[in-house]
């Protein structure tokens, strides 16, 4: 954890990190159909919003409030967010969030961290407090006394799904590194090989052929398939290498798909192509004198930007299989 990031993370305006805990959300594709940030006024005690159904509003959701405060977060700023939500549900007749989390960089007062490890203290506490911190902060020029209907909606509400979030935990988030390279162009680290699998994989199917295809066209004989080139023995050594650059690229691919902007990896892959199409429209004597060629020169490629670093040889060799796999560009012309 970057001694940057949490300073970097606490010093941001209010409206920057609403923005930040938005793509944060949004790097959660697995919990939420979609995120929405709610932005000034009228925004119902709502900064972003997380859905976890299509029907949005109308299903399941979770609230995010984002508390970027000098100090740290006390009961009288808790209280009044939360009774926002209330007195908004019981006006408009909207859902109550299946989970509330408050985003304070700073962290909070003991008397929240007690409030939220005690969930039906934090209800005893927003009945007795409504008064003094929520009635007159819920409605600009307005007191919203408690109703027994907001009461209702109070002890309805499970107080244990509200969640903090301090620099800590947002830092120990497995979907944060993404956001940290956006706002503060952090290192996403390096990707981790699982090795060249011994079976075929599905995935492999359009790249391969174009190989097997090379070695017929070289070796003037049949390959009905990848067996038959393995049982041939020629190219068995050369076919090996071709698979684990491929997985190599692979595995780099996932990993900084999940880790950074989906832009970096773009822009790594366009750097790959520039930098063998030159050698890939060269004449060869074969298709497997092009492979061979592209290839190298795909070891001698310099990129930029912040993949750079983990872009071994086989991983940028191993873009020139995806490229083929992809038809940008194939093998045989």
């Amino acid at each position: 954890m970057s001694t940057d990031h949490v300073r970097g993370i606490q010093t941001l305006r209010p409206n920057e990190l609403e923005l930040f805990v938005d793509h944060w959300m949004s790097n959660k594709a697995k919990a939420y159909s979609a995120t929405q940030v709610w932005a000034g006024t009228g925004d119902k005690g709502r900064d972003v919003v997380g859905f976890l159904s299509p029907q949005r509003f109308e299903g399941p959701w979770h609230l995010f409030q984002a508390k970027q405060l000098k100090s740290v977060l006390r009961m009288p700023d808790i209280l009044p967010e939360l009774a926002k939500v209330f007195h908004h549900a019981n006006r408009d007749g909207t859902s109550l969030p299946a989970a509330y989390h408050f985003i304070a960089p700073q962290g909070a007062a003991r008397a929240v961290l007690e409030g939220i490890g005690h969930p039906t203290r934090l209800r005893q506490t927003i009945i007795d407090q409504w008064d003094q911190n929520c009635a007159t902060k819920i409605v600009e020029r307005a007191t919203v006394p408690l109703t027994s209907e907001l009461l209702a909606l109070i002890q309805r509400f499970d107080f244990a799904s509200v969640y903090l979030f301090d620099v800590y935990a947002i830092l120990k988030d497995p979907h944060i590194r993404p956001t940290l390279v956006k706002f503060f162009g952090a290192d996403p680290g390096p990707y981790a090989s699982e090795g060249t699998p011994d079976a075929i994989a599905d995935v492999e199917e359009n790249y391969l052929a174009q190989i097997v295809q090379a070695y017929e066209e070289r070796a003037r004989a049949s390959f009905p398939d990848v067996a038959a080139v393995l049982a041939h023995g020629e190219f068995r050594e050369h076919l090996w290498e071709q698979r684990t650059r491929y997985f190599e690229a692979a595995y780099f691919k996932r990993h900084y798909r999940d880790n950074t902007l989906e832009q970096e990896l773009v822009d790594f892959g366009q750097q790959i192509y520039h930098g063998v199409v030159g050698a890939y429209r060269a004449s060869y004597p074969d298709t497997l004198a092009r492979i061979d060629g592209v290839t190298d020169r795909a070891a001698s490629v310099v990129p930029a930007g912040i993949l750079a670093p983990y872009a071994r040889v086989e991983v940028k060799q191993g873009f020139c299989h995806h490229l083929a796999n992809e038809g940008r560009l194939p093998w045989k012309r």
